[in-house]
């Protein structure tokens, strides 16, 4: 069994993985024109299932489930399907699923599935249901564009799993909020500007033209933002291909007051080339692996540029606040709060045989000179209450770096991923460096006829 474990890239997800879809797309095929968000997909991230070897007797399986929802995305063996509580199911299609002849995307269906002991769907028996595709679509409806999906869910914990007077589950330490007594001054930094005094009325004149008045300034708190959302959005541009080591460390804790052990450590070397990344020479505990990244356990990616410039995407539409002044990384730096809408999300949390994309919200520190991002905090809100985890948060420290040369360029130097498991005190914790930056040359091999 795959050890799980919760990372953002911030993609973030935890549990044995199979199909893990490429970082930073959909699943393969694509999803319907206006059904998701525009712009790249968010980067996965991947929760393996923790637990102890089952015996016979757990192996049994268990009874049927049948799910309500749309169909998103349609492969030979297998569909992705909405469900009413915004789940994205990943079933798999048998030679004995019972199915109608042809199916389609946006279909309404209903879904008999057994579901295994790794978390993978299996479909049974699958009938169309037109009026599910209607309820799902008519539920959610986002204008101008006219994407629908299900309403988004409140996250409503069970019973608490800790003492009353426990503080719950554990979160990542965040930025240090200081609190302050605000003053007129801050209290007006959000407030719209003024509108202009009023035009003294020109003489009568029947060939009189009137323009119109003047656009009110932007508020320089925004006016920052979208610096910073400019700065975001050539980010990569001006990045070379460099080569980095990074160094994460995987841990869990099983009980009310975090206890983290220690699961691995898994080292590997990010290649960046022409804005894409690949990592080689992959270890676990020091001891080579040949198997892809995603599939050693809990993993991440986003950290290079995506989760960043998805964050000021246009179509994420997110929600800037000015919060305080603060230093970071010996930088002097504002401080903005932030939320995403679920149906503007483009961070996708997976576990075996689902995933959602979530609204979520945060902070964000910006460098006041140069409006580069300094770090990033997010947390996932309004989780599903049949996800199998009940809180996801990551967090992503930028710094000003060399590769060698007397420019430095702004690149990660740590992040953290969170994941607490729905029902239980299991949390799993990733703590990633970047280190040793330099530049890459790509590697070329001459061979020469015998």
């Amino acid at each position: 069994m795959k050890v799980p474990f919760l990372f953002f890239a911030m993609g973030v997800a935890l549990l044995a993985q199979v199909g893990q879809p490429v970082p930073g797309q959909y699943p393969p095929g694509t999803y319907p024109p206006g059904t998701y968000p525009p712009g790249q997909q968010g980067p996965p991230l991947s929760i393996p299932r923790r637990g102890k070897k089952s015996d016979s007797n757990s192996d049994t399986a268990a009874a049927n489930k049948t799910f309500k929802g749309v169909i998103r995305v349609l492969e030979a063996k297998s569909f992705d399907m909405e469900t009413e509580d915004t789940r994205i199911l990943t079933i798999q299609i048998t030679d004995k699923t019972v199915k109608p002849a042809e199916l389609s995307l946006g279909d309404g269906v209903d879904v008999e599935v057994t579901q295994d002991k790794d978390g993978q769907f299996q479909a049974v028996n699958v009938k169309v249901n037109a009026k599910a595709a209607q309820e799902i679509n008519a539920n959610d409806r986002m204008e101008p564009e006219g994407r629908t999906a299900p309403p988004p869910t409140i996250m409503v914990r069970p019973g608490p799993t800790h003492d009353p007077d426990d503080a719950g589950p554990p979160v990542l330490k965040r930025g240090k909020p200081v609190a302050r007594a605000s003053s007129k001054a801050d209290e007006d930094d959000d407030a719209p500007a003024p509108a202009p005094a009023p035009e003294k009325a020109a003489p009568a004149r029947a060939t009189l033209e009137r323009t119109a008045p003047a656009a009110p300034p932007m508020n320089p708190r925004q006016a920052f933002i979208e610096k910073a959302r400019a700065a975001a959005a050539t980010y990569t541009e001006g990045l070379p291909n460099y080569v980095c080591q990074e160094m994460t460390t995987r841990y869990v804790s099983e009980t009310r007051q975090p206890n983290w052990q220690v699961i691995d450590v898994v080292s590997a070397e990010v290649v960046y080339e022409n804005r894409k990344e690949s990592y080689r020479n992959l270890t676990i505990n020091g001891k080579p692996t040949k198997k892809a990244p995603e599939d050693t356990g809990a993993w991440s990616s986003g950290e290079f540029g995506t989760i960043l410039r998805n964050l000021f995407e246009p179509g994420t539409d997110a929600d800037f606040k000015f919060a305080e002044d603060d230093t970071i990384a010996h930088q002097s730096a504002s401080v903005y709060k932030f939320a995403v809408e679920r149906l503007r999300s483009s961070w996708k949390i997976w576990v075996p045989g689902q995933y959602i994309l979530p609204a979520y919200k945060g902070s964000i520190w910006v460098d006041k000179q140069t409006a580069n991002t300094l770090r990033i905090e997010m947390q996932a809100q309004e989780i599903p209450e049949e996800f199998p985890r009940i809180a996801v948060e990551t967090a992503i420290d930028y710094d000003y770096v060399t590769l060698g040369t007397p420019e430095k360029f702004l690149l990660p130097v740590r992040a953290e991923v969170l994941s607490c498991a729905r029902g239980s005190n299991e949390c799993e914790r990733n703590v990633i460096e970047f280190r040793n930056y330099h530049k890459f040359t790509g590697e070329s091999t001459i061979k020469f006829n015998q």
